[in-house]
């Protein structure tokens, strides 16, 4: 299975959009951070669905063994009417309600032995956070955030190092 760098990790959740029927038509993309200051992006349908990109850690990693350790976030966002607060308390259930499926997802995944999370995602390592309102157009939703982590090769391949001959533990 390939690590879960961040193309890859884009891609998963890129995959879990499309494959969700809440979802519609453009409803994914990858959020910048100075995308929090301003706007939202343009062109997005709604529920939407946003990830940022992964952070790693190495801190569980001993001299014998390489444990990396993945961070990831997403957010599900609505649009309700700006001071219509029953159709905020509806669209927020709506955005903690398909999160929720979303990390169901990921625990059917990680039990996959084909799937690039087998044995790298478990829910208790999840957490999530009502967000809102946020942007111009005062979005809210929820942020889920949770870990990725398993054994991954930190061999030195030689061939990628113009001062080192053979290959090193």
């Amino acid at each position: 299975m390939p690590e879960l760098t961040h193309k890859i990790v884009v891609d998963f959740f890129e995959n879990i959009n499309l494959q969700l029927k809440d979802f519609p038509e453009n409803s994914f993309f990858r959020m910048d951070l100075d995308e929090l200051f301003g706007a939202f992006r343009s062109g997005i349908n709604f529920p939407a669905m946003s990830i940022e990109s992964p952070e790693g850690d190495g801190s569980k990693s001993l001299p014998e063994n390489s444990v990396i350790g993945r961070f990831f976030a997403f957010t599900i966002w609505q649009r309700p009417q700006k001071g219509n607060f029953d159709q905020q308390n509806n669209m927020l259930d709506e955005c903690e309600r398909i999160g929720l499926k979303v990390i169901a997802r990921m625990r059917f995944e990680s039990k996959k032995p084909n799937s690039i999370l087998y044995n790298k995602f478990k829910v208790s390592s999840v957490s999530w956070k009502q967000y809102g309102p946020v942007f111009n157009e005062h979005l809210y939703g929820y942020r889920f955030q949770g870990t990725f982590e398993g054994n991954e090769s930190l061999k030195l391949n030689p061939d990628d190092w113009e001062d080192i001959a053979t290959a090193c533990p």
